[in-house]
C-alpha cells in the first residue's frame, strides 16, 4: 500500500503540470506514455509472443493517429488500412490466427483512438474537458470502490473481475454523474446544453467501467494480472489508465453528436 500511494504522488505531480500547461510538455508525456502502452498491450502475449515487427508496426499506427490525424475522429481509411496490413501480416506469421489477428486489431484502434482522443481534447478543446473526463471516470472509479466496500453483495462480473458488485456500480455511476455535470455546469463547459451535458456525463460513467472490465478481459485472456510492473504498485500504464483511454474515445463520439444537434 505504501509503495501504491507514492507511486500515485508521484505520477500526480508529473501527470497534472503536464496536462495542465498542455504543449510541449503534454507532447512529450503523452508519447512515453502511449509508446509504454503499445509495448504493453504486445508484450503480455504468450503461446506464442507477439512477433517482433508487431512493436513497430503498432507504433506506426499509433503514433500516427496520434499526431497526423487532426480530427477529432480518426480517419476510417487509417483504421481499415492497419486492419488490410495486419490480415497480410497473418499470411505469413505462423503465429497469428484469426483470434490474435483481432486482438491485434481491437486492442491497437481502442489504444489509438484513446490517445488520440486525449490529445484532441487537450489540444484543440482545452484543460477543462480532460478534467471533465477525468472527474466522470475516476469519480466513477471512487464511488464503486467505496459503495461497494460498504454495500457491495452481488458480483457485477465474477468472471472478469471478481471484487467488483452491481451495487458499487451504481454508487459509482452516482458520484460520477454528480462530481462531472455539476463541474460542468459551474463552468459552462463548451456551452452544451445541461440536459445533453447531464446524459453524456451519465453515459461516461457506465463506458468507464465497460472500459475497465474491456482490459480485464484482455488480461484474463493472457492469463496475466498486470499489463506490466512499470508504475510499482499500480501495474502498468494500461492498469492505471485503462478507463480513461476507453472514456476519451466515447467522449470523442459524443461531442462528435452533440455538434450534430446544437
Amino acid at each position: 500500500m505504501k509503495q501504491r500511494i507514492i507511486t500515485g504522488i508521484v505520477l500526480l505531480l508529473v501527470l497534472l503540470p503536464c496536462v495542465y500547461f498542455g504543449e510541449l510538455p503534454f507532447q512529450i508525456l503523452i508519447s512515453i506514455v502511449t509508446g509504454a502502452a503499445v509495448f504493453e498491450v504486445l508484450s503480455i502475449c504468450d503461446r506464442p509472443k507477439a512477433n517482433i515487427y508487431l512493436y513497430p508496426l503498432l507504433g506506426i499506427f499509433v503514433f500516427y493517429s496520434l499526431f497526423v490525424e487532426k480530427g477529432l475522429l480518426i480517419s476510417p481509411e487509417v483504421i481499415i488500412l492497419y486492419l488490410i496490413v495486419l490480415l497480410a501480416c497473418s499470411m505469413f506469421d505462423d503465429g497469428m490466427n484469426f483470434m490474435r489477428v483481432c486482438y491485434y486489431f481491437l486492442s491497437g484502434v481502442l489504444i489509438a483512438m484513446g490517445f488520440h482522443l486525449l490529445y484532441i481534447l487537450r489540444i484543440s478543446y482545452g484543460f477543462e474537458y480532460i478534467l471533465l473526463l477525468a472527474l466522470a471516470t475516476f469519480g466513477t472509479d471512487t464511488g464503486a470502490y467505496f459503495t461497494g466496500l460498504k454495500f457491495g453483495k452481488h458480483k457485477l462480473n465474477p468472471r472478469l473481475s471478481p471484487k467488483k458488485t452491481i451495487e458499487g456500480s451504481i454508487g459509482g455511476m452516482i458520484l460520477g454523474t454528480v462530481i462531472s455535470s455539476a463541474y460542468g455546469a459551474y463552468i459552462h463547459i463548451g456551452e452544451i446544453p445541461l440536459f445533453l451535458l447531464i446524459v453524456s456525463c451519465f453515459v461516461l460513467t457506465i463506458t468507464s467501467q465497460i472500459g475497465d472490465l474491456t482490459f480485464s478481459s484482455m488480461k484474463r485472456t493472457f492469463e496475466v494480472k498486470d499489463f506490466s510492473q512499470l508504475l510499482p504498485g499500480h501495474g502498468g500504464i494500461l492498469d492505471r489508465f485503462d478507463s480513461i483511454l476507453f472514456n476519451a474515445m466515447v467522449f470523442g463520439l459524443l461531442l462528435h453528436f452533440i455538434a450534430m444537434v446544437v
